[in-house]
């Protein structure tokens, strides 16, 4: 059985349904809100730093500030489906994954429905690649946006690898395991397709400060995990990929920080 007829399957009481979906979409409304504030307040300060050193002291306060919040919003998660009924940690995805799904052999529908789910992402990801191109030359190759968050000195790049692991665990956690758990909790006759884009969808949109550009990219990035998930059932997979796409920034040189990049990141 594929991971979404085991959820659709699951018998949980009204309760569970209600406090789940009103739980996500509390998060899908807050977080894109307040973690374009917090960036915007991270610009200010940089703006009126007087040198790389006070720069990068303003960006760890960020990313502190992130990996605790993450942390935090993960472990409530886990929190209400340790104590909700009818829902266990493997409907969230916190199980090893299925390796059958992963070989030769798959049942036909398992197959159906994850070559629909591959061509919904490859379909977002394509689209977003477009976008990008056309918004963004080639010349350009940058998001401002995400410039202004690279560190520069060894102890920021510790904070940013710190900020990597709990983006990779626990926004995997909230914007794959337990959103996917209430789309089909509420909307059990929602099409693979349709649950791989919504989740896209609403990931690239938690990343809002990253202006059009993040959200494009983050958001194929999300249909990708998305898919990944589905096919294996866990999010252990879907982690280390998130982990390592995150940490791959630490081998990107940053644009210089002037004001002219500062106020393009806002």
């Amino acid at each position: 059985m594929n991971t979404l007829d085991a959820l659709r399957d699951l018998d949980v009481p009204a309760v569970t349904t209600f406090v789940v979906v009103v739980a996500v979409a509390a998060l899908v409304i807050l977080d894109p809100v307040l973690g374009r504030r917090q960036y915007a307040g991270m610009v200010e300060d940089l703006a009126a730093s007087a040198d790389d050193l006070e720069r990068d002291r303003v960006r760890r306060r960020l990313y502190r500030s992130w990996t605790w919040l993450g942390w935090l919003t993960g472990t409530l998660v886990v929190a209400l489906v340790l104590v909700l009924p009818g829902v266990r940690l493997a409907d969230l995805g916190l199980r090893l994954p299925q390796t059958s799904a992963l070989l030769p052999g798959a049942e036909r529908d398992d197959a159906a429905g994850m070559a629909v789910g591959a061509i919904v992402g490859l379909t977002l990801a394509g689209g977003a690649l477009v976008l990008v191109r056309r918004r963004w030359p080639t010349a350009q190759p940058h998001n401002a946006a995400v410039d202004a968050l690279l560190p520069t000195t060894p102890a920021a790049r510790r904070g940013w690898a710190g900020l990597s692991l709990s983006a990779g665990v626990t926004e995997e956690i909230t914007y794959r395991g337990f959103l996917v758990l209430a789309l089909t909790l509420a909307l059990p006759g929602l099409p693979h397709g349709a649950v791989v884009a919504v989740a896209a969808v609403l990931f690239g949109l938690a990343h809002w400060y990253q202006g059009r550009l993040g959200v494009l990219t983050t958001g194929a990035m999300g249909a990708v995990l998305t898919q990944l998930y589905l096919t294996t059932g866990s999010l252990l997979l879907p982690m280390v990929l998130h982990v390592l796409v995150d940490l791959r920034l630490l081998l990107e040189r940053p644009a210089p920080a002037t004001s002219t990049v500062l106020a393009d990141a806002r």
